[in-house]
């Protein structure tokens, strides 16, 4: 069984309970202009911090990270309405009413390494610069022994699409090697999203 699942529709994050399934996308297209917007943005405008979060107040705390860096405008409407989608999607598939929320702004190796999360649940957003990376499964022992001098075929999690991982803690060593595309010295900084359970990090 292929341990990865895609589909244009949020119910495919459903197969993430399915026994083999180690990653499940939600294929999505950016809402109007705001991947252009996003980009247009220098690196301190974008927001980013971290906080646990009911679904239904998610809201307010994205506004505040907004509110910090001062983004106005119907754009700034649309990045946190897609986000508070995503929240929303995330805690109902995993059945939890509260969710750890980070924006993060990447423009060094942060996680670059390929690993697995220690976790339950994790899903990732890239909102600018490229997604996360995984090596194909005939791959990923090469990878890991690898790091930094792997240079085979990867995977990609395509901009605004949700990548929604089991981590170690369900899927034990089914879990999905992967990483986060090294941007350090390229003039990139990335906005990622990074959702977890509330007491697993």
């Amino acid at each position: 069984m292929n341990p990865v699942v895609q589909d244009d529709g949020p119910k495919i994050l459903n197969r993430i309970h399915e026994r083999g399934v180690a990653l499940a996308i939600w294929k999505r297209a950016s809402p109007n202009g705001l991947a252009e917007w996003l980009g247009s943005l220098a690196p301190e405008q974008l927001p980013a911090g971290r906080f646990v979060s009911t679904i239904e107040h998610a809201r307010s705390g994205l506004s505040t990270l907004c509110d910090i860096v001062g983004l106005a405008g119907p754009q700034r409407e649309l990045l946190i309405d897609d986000v508070t989608t995503l929240v929303r999607a995330f805690g109902e598939t995993i059945g939890r009413d509260r969710v750890d929320i980070r924006l993060e702004a990447v423009d060094h190796d942060s996680c670059w390494r390929f690993h697995h999360d220690y976790v339950g649940f994790r899903l990732n957003a890239t909102y600018r610069g490229p997604g996360t990376q995984w090596p194909p499964l005939a791959h990923a022992e090469r990878a890991a022994r690898a790091q930094r001098g792997y240079g085979g075929p990867l995977n990609e999690v395509a901009p605004f699409s949700a990548a929604l991982f089991k981590g170690v803690k369900l899927a034990g060593k089914s879990a999905l090697l992967h990483r986060s595309p090294p941007v350090a010295g390229r003039s990139v900084t990335r906005l990622l999203l990074c959702l977890n359970e509330e007491d697993d990090d």
